[in-house]
């Protein structure tokens, strides 16, 4: 993707969001905290853009973004209404190293912030913007992972389809 001068401000605002949120957080806390963030992002986006073009967008992203980092794969943007998903994710995005767990949840949140600004012209970007900003430590109820043994094999499969 051609990256245009907006890609900054997109880095800025979430770099700022990071700093102020999760700079000292745990892994799970992170994974919590940039779910909520794009929550944030989809409850906003979604209005304008529709769930299905959002959802390939998402995808698309997501595909760009578990090229440079593969440990994404394992984010399934269609859970197909399993509520145990987001456990299995935090679950298995917990075990990845810190710094790279961060590292790739912020390319993906910029590139999503990118492509969205792209496709609109930037119209939507302020809103989205704030929407991360919104996000703050905390916001959440934060429950530890369930050892992985406490989930069903047949659940634990899901993520990755």
């Amino acid at each position: 993707m051609d990256r245009s001068q907006d890609e900054p401000l997109h880095s800025a605002v979430v770099d700022a969001w990071i700093q102020r949120t999760i700079e000292n957080g745990s892994s799970f806390e992170v994974v919590d905290l940039f779910g909520a963030a794009l929550e944030a992002l989809w409850t906003r986006a979604v209005m304008a853009l529709g769930s299905v073009t959002l959802t390939a967008i998402v995808e698309r992203v997501l595909g760009t973004a578990a090229g440079r980092y593969p440990f994404l794969s394992v984010i399934n943007p269609r859970p197909n209404g399993d509520a145990r998903w987001r456990q299995q994710l935090a679950e298995r995005l917990t075990s990845v190293p810190r710094l790279a767990l961060v590292e790739g949840l912020r390319f993906a949140l910029i590139e999503l912030l990118t492509v969205i600004g792209r496709l609109t012209a930037e119209i939507l970007s302020p809103e989205l913007h704030a929407a991360i900003m919104e996000v703050a430590s905390g916001t959440r109820e934060v429950v530890p992972p369930a050892g992985f043994s406490d989930v069903p094999a047949t659940a634990s499969g899901k993520l990755l389809s």
